[in-house]
C-alpha cells in the first residue's frame, strides 16, 4: 500500500525498525492496479483466506485511493476485506469513506496520555493526541462494519496501572 518505512508514527516497537519518511501527506504510494493484479493472482492459490488484510511496512491509510482498493477486492472476491492500521488518521474524512466499504477494521491504542502517546508513537507534529482518540471515537460509532482494537502495552512504559485504566477509559467509549 505505501514503501517501506512510510508512515506518520515512528513506534519505538516496530519491528521494521525506525520509519524513514514520516508523513501525513496522502498519496498514490503504489499504483491501485498493480495491488489488484498481485491479489487476483494470490487469490488463485489455496489455501483460501480468511481475510484480505490491507496493510504493508507503513500507514495504508496514506494512500489516497484506498477506497478504491477496497472496492477492487471486493469485485475480486468475497473473501471479507480488513485493513490494519495504526489509526492516526481516522479523523480525516476522506480516511473514513476510503475506509467504508470494508468488513473489518483494526486500528491501534497504545498510551492514554499526550505524554505516552509521544513516548511511543513518536507522531508527526501534524497528528495530536486528541485528534487521534477522536478519530477513533468518531470512526468507531460512523463506520458500519467490524471494528478490532489492537491495544500495545509496553512493559516499563505503558504497562502502569494509572495508564493502562486511561486507555480502558478511551476504550470504554469505543464502538469496537
Amino acid at each position: 500500500m505505501v514503501p517501506f518505512k512510510t508512515c506518520t508514527y515512528d513506534c519505538i516497537y516496530c519491528q521494521l525498525g525506525r520509519t524513514t519518511n514520516k508523513t501525513t501527506l496522502l498519496g498514490e504510494y503504489v499504483p491501485v492496479d498493480g495491488v489488484l493484479g498481485e491479489l487476483s493472482d494470490k487469490l488463485k492459490e489455496e489455501p483460501r483466506p480468511d481475510f484480505v488484510g490491507l496493510a504493508g511496512s507503513g500507514e495504508p491509510t496514506l494512500h489516497v485511493r484506498l477506497g478504491e482498493i477496497v472496492a477492487g477486492v471486493k469485485a475480486l472476491t468475497d473473501v471479507p476485506v480488513a485493513v490494519l492500521t495504526n489509526g492516526s488518521l481516522l479523523w480525516k474524512p476522506e480516511v473514513q469513506a476510503g475506509l467504508a466499504q470494508a468488513d473489518l477494521v483494526m486500528p491501534s491504542l497504545d498510551a492514554g496520555t499526550p505524554s505516552s502517546f509521544a513516548r511511543v508513537n513518536r507522531p508527526h507534529a501534524d497528528i495530536t493526541f486528541e485528534q487521534m482518540v477522536d478519530g477513533l471515537l468518531t470512526f468507531s460509532h460512523a463506520f458500519e462494519g467490524n471494528v478490532w482494537l489492537e491495544v500495545f502495552i509496553l512493559a516499563g512504559i505503558t504497562d502502569r496501572r494509572l495508564e493502562v485504566e486511561r486507555i480502558a477509559a478511551i476504550v470504554d467509549k469505543l464502538r469496537i
